[in-house]
């Protein structure tokens, strides 16, 4: 008799932390590792959802909505809009305000795991951290 197959969705709802360790483009920012948590929500029948940047660094509250990108087999979501963020250096009391630009979120759409995740920031954005996974083939 054949074994039978277990099947399970991932959970429709989830907040959790990733932690941005590397520089992709422009200099190393000396305030790395920076923790980002996000939350989403996904109804996976009707193939619905959004996501949203709770927080960036230690004392950010910034709830930006995120939205699906539509990527093949991927929960991929990018917040558009640029956002100002304060952010703790690795000195006691040194602070930093920086602009956010297109914040992206990708994982594995049939497990919800391979959490990816990468930021434009500066003035102009060029500065670009991700996290340690983030591959050469993602799309910022």
């Amino acid at each position: 008799m054949p074994a039978l197959a277990l099947t399970t969705t991932p959970p429709p709802t989830q907040t959790f932390n990733l932690t941005l360790t590397k520089s992709l483009e422009g200099p190393l920012p000396h305030f790395l590792p920076l923790n980002i948590q996000f939350t989403y929500n996904w109804d996976f029948p009707s193939n619905t959802g959004y996501a949203t940047v709770l927080s960036i660094g230690s004392n950010n509250t910034v709830n930006q909505d995120m939205f699906p990108m539509g990527i093949s087999q991927r929960l991929a979501f990018m917040a558009r809009d640029r956002f100002e963020v304060t952010i703790d250096g690795p000195e006691a009391g040194e602070r930093e305000e920086l602009f956010a630009y297109r914040v992206i979120l990708n994982m594995d759409k049939a497990t919800t795991e391979q959490k990816t995740a990468a930021l434009m920031l500066g003035t102009e954005g060029d500065v670009i951290v991700a996290t340690e996974n983030w591959g050469a083939t993602e799309v910022l």
